[in-house]
């Protein structure tokens, strides 16, 4: 019954033991629930407390390792000590590299001395105008400029040698002045090497039992007895013995040719030539490259011969020459 306190009627409410139990249990879970939510928000309080609180630690930690840089105790005297002693390391750093390019200058002078290349010129000229002659026009209104020319006169490298302090820039010069002249040295050296590879300079027998049996020069022909020219050396040595090219060259003959027998005839550059003749046989063909010392074919007796031998020539410009002149090994 609900009876209210002032005049108002009374009312009267009729729950069914359903009812009542479900009001119940409705009361006790809004109860659990308000429990439950309040609870975990006061541990998720205490838990971010917790975090702000390792936060403030950590940077308290960090900024204690910060150790502040002490102001500069450095004095006047200090100051100056340390500015003498880079200057003389500076000087001393000079001093061995002015070195060390008089160095490298004198072995390639001795190296061009040895292989008589010329010496290189390493001073540049300036432009080839002429300012001993007339010169006149107006000026313009461009008004004075600055003007680098391209050809500026460069003092010989040569002259940081007799320098106590020379220069960065004089030092490079000279560092890219050398190092260009031994490029060019080198390249010449390889060219002279080349020169040397194709100069003939050995017997062409590999048999060390050779012997000359007839020299370059006037002879008694062996067929007809009388007084003849012999352009050629004869070698003998074993019959099949190994024949070898007596310098770097290219074969432009290798082929039966007459009174000669088999021959082979190797072009070596600057208009000389060598010729083997009376082989047994070839081992090369034209248009191969051959070095010195390789085997070129087989001694034997074809051809115009009266025994075993090799018949070599040394041709220059067309001309032969007394090959004997070239065994120098």
């Amino acid at each position: 019954m609900l009876i209210p306190h002032d005049r108002g009627s009374t009312q009267t409410l009729n729950l069914s033991a359903y009812q009542l139990w479900l009001v119940v249990i409705l009361l006790v879970g809004l109860s659990f629930s308000s429990a439950f939510f309040y609870s975990r928000q006061r541990v998720l309080a205490g838990e971010m407390k917790h975090l702000h609180q390792l936060k403030r630690d950590l940077e308290f930690q960090c900024a204690s390792q910060v150790v502040p840089r002490a102001p500069s105790t450095l004095t006047a005297q200090d100051h100056s000590d340390l500015e003498a002693r880079l200057r003389a390391e500076y000087e001393a750093s000079i001093a061995a590299i002015t070195a060390e390019l008089g160095e490298i200058r004198d072995m390639e002078a001795q190296a061009r001395s040895l292989t008589g290349l010329p010496a290189r010129d390493t001073s540049k000229r300036a432009s080839s105008l002429s300012l001993d002659g007339g010169k006149g026009g107006g000026s313009t209104d461009l008004g004075d400029i600055a003007y680098e020319h391209g050809d500026v006169i460069i003092s010989p490298p040569d002259v940081i040698y007799g320098l106590s302090q020379p220069s960065a820039d004089l030092i490079i010069q000279e560092i890219n002045v050398r190092t260009d002249s031994l490029r060019a040295l080198v390249a010449g050296l390889n060219v002279r090497a080349d020169q040397i590879a194709r100069l003939p300079s050995i017997v062409p027998a590999s048999n060390r039992s050779w012997r000359i049996t007839s020299p370059f020069g006037y002879r008694k022909d062996p067929f007809t007895f009388r007084v003849r020219h012999h352009a050629g050396t004869d070698i003998a040595a074993a019959y099949g013995s190994p024949v070898i090219a007596t310098a770097r060259g290219k074969v432009t003959f290798a082929a039966y040719d007459g009174a000669l027998g088999r021959t082979v005839r190797i072009d070596h550059g600057n208009g000389i030539e060598t010729v083997y003749a009376h082989l047994k046989k070839t081992t090369v063909k034209v248009g191969d490259e051959v070095e010195r010392r390789d085997v070129i074919g087989a001694l034997g007796s074809s051809g115009r011969t009266t025994g075993p031998h090799l018949h070599y020539e040394v041709r220059v410009n067309g001309k032969p020459v007394n090959a004997e002149k070239y065994f120098r090994d």
